[in-house]
């Protein structure tokens, strides 16, 4: 047998072996490298393959759109969902304003920048501050092309704005216009908000730079997902946008919450003013406006420190001030009032009661002051303090940025100096006029200042009146009652709660049956106008009829529809000369047959027969030239009307050939049949 072995291995065979599973040093720095951009490269793919795939859609601010034959830039009306991602929100839309590709040298630009105020809310497109400002300044300076762009977002506070400028930097601004201040608290971003970032103003700065990649917005709307799982809610938004978006909804007067606040609010309008000034963009900041006359505090709240008998005395005050009030026992009241308010210093609800107590005694001085404390104290906050109001004055003023006293222009035209419901709809919109003034103020401030232009440009000689400004705005009874029935519904929700919000609205006449139908999205904003152009027009109140048609040729400036329309109506009206000039302008505009065809006819009534000829057969290129197509009855009347002038130019064989078209093309054709007839007899 043989003897079995006995023998280890070498120690320089293990030796071999153990070398075999070590890296070597260069392969371990290869290795660290790869596991370290490894999930860099990962990201990045995924990143590219979101952007092939273009998830959420198109986020960025601006985009380009064609308007008829010519594309321009626009703001994206889907911006809003970059910051909006949490179920049962709604989810704002800016206006879609827009503004050239490449810009031109006689182009001034204007972004105007803030919330809901600056959007313009409950009003839209021309009813605007920006829209009024765009008239104003087309008046004073006729020698440049203007460009007033409504950048207004509801719900949003200075970081989104702050956002915003950003992007708008590359754009060419000539100018920056802000109103930002009443959504520190509850606009997106916001310290009370629903739409908020835990962890500081540096978390929610280095989360809105990620909300630039595609990456980060699927990680986010799966955290809101798992959220919405989880949640009671069905994820449809309910109750109104102030509602949905006040998560804190007692917030009180110098609280740390409210110091927050203050404090990141003037950090972002220094960061606004800084990035302006990077690029040496004039920028203007407007003052803010509320209602303090004539809307109560939402939220009251009494001090720590008000024992419960305190506030058993403080009740018993109050209704005695409003028993007093009530039978016009008024400084009885204000007394009653003023003792409530000396109980407790943080109980807004007495203040507000002294201040209108005291403006009915018109002790104007006293009672200002005491109604903008009440608003001040008010524990929800979707009115800016007057300590907010002056972060943004002693800021500006800081920096040497100017600022468009609109608050100033308030306390001035309001009766008293006691700004109230005769320029803001509810707690702080202003109404038609309200917005009127504040394009004003913009516009003064902007001369001034010698923004976009020098003062010797303005053509002060060729202002308008502020009656004929607004005449030629367009604004109509149309947008009167459009933003009358929006406020009606957001009063009869949270914080207002004055009435149920399951009411049958009814009409009183047709100009609100249309407006409510538009308010309730059933029909489109142009088509609204239009519905009501034609009442007019069957009213025979043609003027009324054609301003409809002229608001909405502002909005959509490149298109021939309205102006068309506006044309139709001077020739109904019997009014020739204007309807031919009318014409000329919409063809001018966006060229069409429409108006060729109409011109030809309005000629042709005028018996100049050679140029309706010429009229009528353009428009035939035209139609097939923009692909635009007549229908069978238009076509074969309009060859009947080139058939006419031809017959009245003298040419029958033209004309018989032109009878014959139109016959061709609708056999029905009586007009056609009956200048047969009558060419034959001319030519057996």
């Amino acid at each position: 047998m043989k003897e079995r072995s006995t023998k280890r291995p070498s120690a320089k065979k293990g030796q071999e072996r153990s070398g075999q599973a070590e890296l070597s040093p260069q392969r371990k720095r290869v290795f660290l490298i790869v596991t370290f951009i490894l999930p860099f490269i990962i990201l990045g793919l995924l990143e590219i393959g979101l952007r092939i795939a273009d998830y959420g859609g198109n986020l960025d601010l601006v985009v380009k759109r064609k308007l008829g034959t010519r594309k321009s830039y626009s703001i994206n009306r889907s911006v809003a969902n970059r910051y909006f991602a949490q179920a049962g929100t709604t989810i704002p839309e800016p206006m879609d304003d827009t503004f050239e590709l490449k810009k031109q040298k006689h182009t001034k630009r204007i972004f105007c920048l803030g919330e809901s105020t600056m959007a313009g809310f409950p009003y839209e497109f021309h009813a605007t501050a920006p829209g009024f400002l765009r008239d104003r300044l087309q008046t004073l300076l006729p020698q440049y092309n203007i460009e007033v762009i409504n950048v207004g977002l509801s719900a949003v506070g200075s970081f989104v704005v702050l956002d915003f400028m950003k992007e708008l930097m590359d754009y060419e601004p000539d100018l920056f216009i802000v109103y930002i201040g009443h959504n520190e608290f509850y606009g997106a971003y916001g310290v009370g908000s629903t739409v908020a970032i835990k962890g500081g103003p540096w978390m929610t700065r280095m989360t809105l730079s990620l909300l630039k990649f595609k990456t980060f917005l699927v990680l986010r709307d799966a955290y809101a997902s798992v959220l919405k799982w989880f949640s009671s809610s069905n994820g449809k938004p309910t109750g109104s946008m102030m509602g949905q978006m006040a998560a804190n909804k007692t917030i009180l007067f110098n609280s740390p919450l409210y110091n927050e606040a203050r404090e990141i609010y003037k950090d972002n309008i220094t960061r606004l003013i800084e990035t302006a000034q990077t690029r040496n963009i004039p920028i203007l900041f407007s003052t803010l406006v509320s209602n303090w006359k004539d809307q109560a505090p939402f939220v009251n709240v009494f001090e720590e420190t008000t024992t419960e008998a305190q506030k058993s005395a403080w009740h018993r005050w109050i209704a005695d001030g409003d028993s007093a009030f009530a039978h016009q026992q008024t400084s009885e009241a204000a007394a009653k009032y003023d003792a409530a308010g000396k109980l407790d210093t943080l109980n807004a609800s007495a203040f507000y009661r002294l201040g209108r107590a005291l403006y009915s005694l018109q002790q104007f001085d006293e009672a200002k002051q005491t109604l903008i404390r009440a608003k001040d104290l008010d524990a929800l906050r979707f009115r800016a303090t007057e300590e907010f109001q002056n972060v943004l004055i002693n800021t500006c003023n800081s920096f040497n940025v100017p600022l468009a006293r609109v608050d100033s222009a308030y306390i001035a035209s309001s009766p008293h100096g006691i700004v109230g419901g005769e320029l803001i709809l509810e707690h702080l919109h202003p109404n038609v006029d309200g917005y009127f003034l504040m394009a004003k103020v913009f516009a003064d401030a902007m001369r001034s200042q010698n923004f976009i232009a020098q003062q010797n440009e303005w053509r002060t000689d060729l202002a308008k009146s502020d009656s004929a400004l607004m005449e030629s705005s367009t604004v109509s009874e149309f947008d009167r009652t459009v933003g009358k029935l929006k406020i009606e519904f957001l009063k009869r929700r949270w914080p207002f709660n004055l009435g149920t919000t399951n009411f049958e609205f009814v009409a009183a006449n047709s100009i609100e049956s249309i407006a409510f139908r538009y308010v309730q999205q059933k029909i489109a904003w142009s088509d609204a106008r239009y519905m009501l152009a034609e009442f007019y027009a069957n009213n025979k109140q043609f003027d009324l009829a054609r301003k409809e048609c002229l608001a909405v040729s502002k909005v959509i400036s490149f298109s021939y529809n309205p102006l068309l329309r506006v044309a139709d109506y001077y020739h109904m009206e019997g009014k020739r000369e204007e309807a031919k000039e009318a014409y000329k302008h919409c063809i001018a505009v966006e060229d069409n047959p429409y108006a060729h065809i109409k011109l030809g006819l309005t000629l042709l009534e005028d018996e100049q027969a050679a140029q309706a000829a010429e009229e009528l057969e353009t428009a035939f290129r035209a139609n097939a030239e923009f692909g635009e197509k007549l229908s069978i009855e238009g076509s074969s009347a309009a060859r009947y009307l080139l058939a006419v002038a031809y017959a009245k130019m003298g040419k029958i064989s033209a004309a018989k050939d032109q009878v014959q078209l139109s016959l061709s093309i609708n056999p029905n054709n009586a007009d056609a049949k009956d200048l047969m007839q009558q060419i034959n007899k001319l030519r057996p």
